[in-house]
Parts: C-alpha cells; sequence; structure tokens
C-alpha cells in the first residue's frame, strides 16, 4: 500500500492568503495612506515637525513645499509609501496590482478626507 503524502503548493497557498485577506489590507492600507497624508500636509505634528519640515521647503508654484502641503498631491507618494511596507512585509502582487493599489490607496484616501470635510 502506498502513502500520498500532500505537499502544500505554497504560491496557492499564498495567494489564497492574498484573496482572504484582500480587502481588510486594501481598506487598511487606503485608511493608512489618509493618515499619513493628513498628517504630513495638514497638521502640525509633535514639537510641530511637520509644520518645521513644510515651511523649511523651498516655496513657489510646483516646489516641494506645494507638494507636501496639498493633501491630494502628497497622497501619491503617501499610498507609494503605504505600498513599499506592504512589500516589505511580503505581500507579494504583479506590478499591475501594485499599480492599481498605489491609486487606489491615494483615491480612497481623498475620498475620505472629502467625505470627512477636512480640505474644503
Amino acid at each position: 500500500m502506498e502513502v500520498l503524502r500532500v505537499t502544500p503548493n505554497l504560491p496557492n497557498c499564498a495567494e489564497e492568503r492574498v484573496n482572504n485577506v484582500g480587502w481588510l489590507l486594501f481598506v487598511s492600507g487606503a485608511l493608512a495612506t489618509f493618515r499619513l497624508s493628513h498628517l504630513v500636509s495638514k497638521e502640525r505634528g509633535p514639537l510641530s515637525v511637520f509644520e518645521r519640515i513644510r515651511n523649511a521647503l523651498p516655496r513657489g508654484r510646483g516646489s516641494a513645499q506645494e507638494w507636501v502641503s496639498c493633501i491630494f498631491c502628497f497622497s501619491l507618494s503617501a499610498s507609494a509609501v503605504v505600498c513599499v511596507l506592504l512589500w516589505t512585509g511580503g505581500l507579494r502582487l504583479t506590478l499591475q496590482e501594485w499599480t492599481v493599489h498605489w491609486l487606489g490607496f491615494s483615491a480612497v484616501a481623498l475620498i475620505v478626507n472629502q467625505w470627512l470635510r477636512f480640505d474644503k
């Protein structure tokens, strides 16, 4: 009698894990993007660190200060940071899926911002 051993297929297990927590990761990533965007672009921060950084950057149209002070602009950078954190944490997606997550995190952060009427 032959004994059959079933070994887990790691790619399928990983794919199933991603599918099971996909919505949770997306929502938490989008909320993290909103929090980071709002913190850097609108809040003073502890010891006014974010306000000092914004004020120390060069001014003018198209400047770094304008980018960091605008939640609509900075949410793209914040969502990229969140995507990098998810990637370093072990989440493996295709380039197309990362692009959709990057833009989706930013979009949801802006929707939350408008819904909560933080930036009129």
